[in-house]
């Protein structure tokens, strides 16, 4: 194990891939920053650079810019009191409250070094998590594969927003558009139209660019940019540098913080924003100096921070060892693993240990970079902000443009690419969530594959997806996971974005 690490280490020590992990993470915290730039919308447009790319230095990239996503959300959170990512909500309260007070500079330490340090936390999790959940996983066989893929499915209902009838019709959709191509078992054409476009199926990059990307920037066109009038007073960094005596009294906080967003990370359907708010609650449930929470609290902001970017780590665990996205983001990684012919899970590890222990070491740099690139970030930021939106949207869609034309340099993608985005569109207007059915689209063919293979084994038996215990587990679980919205609503905690 140890050999793969001090080689992994020596690639990623190479300056294509450092210069890999310092793009991609500064491009991660100025969208992560910007409003209307999610973190799932900042990995789709890194996707389309990575294609000329190793899978090591590919994979380094897109892991920083989703690292740095995360991170990026607490600069506009802070300064502004717009919430950048919906899991910098918690910073906003607190982190602009401080800001307002005269303390911006002190918040912005606060978020950037809680951060790192609860990023690192999940990191050092997911180095030891994952190949013991890999090995056990190794196992598997058509019938545990289709539970497996029923589990990563399930969450859809995390990914849903308010109406669960309409998170199943999406995924519905996107289990349709799965199918579409050649049959992967007979090999006979399914809803090409006599067309040879559609015999490889629906490209991940053009559906997930045109539904996420396009999309957006065909929504944010239709109101005119909003300035914000209410950010406070930023005098740089260097004005208010934490002491050490300022955090030996919050490690204990910092500490759990960051192992709670870590086990929240991990569970399907969870992620960054979930675990922010369960972390702020405890932070104010447990503090000697509840009063202070809303007003500009320290522990509240260390407890938000530390936990959303911790989820990353457990996230990451749960796509490299079981292929299962916990969030819309993981999602979109799990399609980047099939564009270069990988596929997330056991055998990954097996297959290609340089991509795994690659990632592990990308995602250790990054957050170790992360005050760097953070501080890089906010001065980027703070001179982008003076733009209107035009200037990002027109960007935008280049980026989108030249991202689905290169993949098979065809103009034909392009047409998929807008007719996906016009849908993606139609959807948000009439509340559809978009998520699911990216979700349906990347996991469909393998559930499919791995139903018929399970059904061949048995004879037609159906029975074998429930008389195996590891297969009848996982179905089980899928089926709590489907309920789980009932409990998140109760407890008044959003969805993950």
């Amino acid at each position: 194990m140890w050999d793969h690490y001090l080689t992994a280490l020596t690639a990623m020590l190479q300056p294509v891939n450092l210069l890999a992990i310092l793009l991609g993470s500064l491009w991660g915290i100025i969208a992560g920053a910007l409003p209307g730039i999610s973190a799932s919308m900042a990995v789709v447009l890194g996707i389309p650079f990575t294609f000329a790319m190793q899978p090591v230095t590919a994979f380094s990239m897109l892991v920083s810019i989703y690292c740095g996503a995360i991170t990026g959300g607490s600069i506009t959170a802070i300064l502004f009191g717009i919430p950048g990512e919906p899991s910098a909500v918690c910073t906003v309260m607190e982190g602009h409250a401080m800001a307002k007070q005269g303390h911006a500079a002190k918040a912005m330490w606060i978020a950037i070094i809680a951060s790192a340090l609860g990023g690192l936390f999940s990191v050092f999790v997911m180095m030891a998590a994952t190949p013991l959940i890999a090995r056990f996983a190794l196992a598997f066989g058509p019938a545990e594969y289709f539970a497996l893929m029923m589990l990563g499915l399930s969450v859809v209902s995390s990914l849903s927003g308010g109406s669960l009838r309409k998170g199943f019709l999406s995924c519905l959709l996107g289990l349709f558009l799965a199918t579409i191509g050649t049959d992967g078992i007979t090999g006979a054409e399914r809803f090409t139209f006599g067309t040879t476009i559609l015999l490889g199926g629906i490209n991940f990059v053009t559906a997930m660019v045109g539904l996420l990307a396009v999309s957006e920037v065909f929504l944010e066109a239709e109101q005119a940019f909003k300035e914000n009038t209410t950010s406070a007073e930023y005098r740089g960094l260097s004005s208010e540098i934490p002491r050490w005596a300022e955090w030996r009294r919050h490690l204990g906080l910092l500490g759990w913080s960051s192992a709670l967003g870590t086990v929240v990370g991990a569970l399907p359907g969870a992620g960054a924003t979930i675990a922010s708010f369960l972390a702020y609650g405890e932070a104010s449930r447990w503090s000697k100096e509840p009063e202070k929470f809303g007003h500009g609290s320290e522990e509240g902001l260390i407890a938000a921070e530390a936990a959303n970017n911790a989820s990353t780590g457990g996230s990451l665990t749960v796509l490299l060892a079981l292929g299962i996205p916990g969030s819309n983001t993981t999602a979109m990684l799990l399609g980047a693993f099939m564009i270069h012919g990988l596929q997330a899970g056991p055998l990954l590890l097996v297959q290609r240990p340089d991509v795994v222990y690659g990632i592990f070491i990308a995602a250790l740099l990054t957050n170790l970079l992360m005050i760097l690139t953070m501080i890089w970030g906010i001065r980027l930021f703070l001179q982008l902000n003076r733009l209107p939106y035009s200037v990002f949207a027109s960007v935008i869609m280049l980026l989108c443009v030249v991202g689905a034309f290169g993949v098979n340099n065809s103009v034909d993608d392009l047409f998929v690419m807008f007719i996906f985005g016009v849908l993606g569109y139609l959807m948000t207007k009439f509340d559809y969530p978009t998520a699911p059915a990216v979700l349906g689209l990347v996991l469909g063919d393998l559930a499919e594959l791995s139903l018929r293979r399970g059904l061949i084994l048995s004879l037609g038996d159906p029975s074998i997806f429930f008389t195996r215990p590891l297969s009848a587990a996982l179905l089980l679980l899928a089926l709590g996971a489907l309920f789980y919205p009932l409990f998140r609503k109760r407890m008044g905690i959003p969805a993950e974005s």
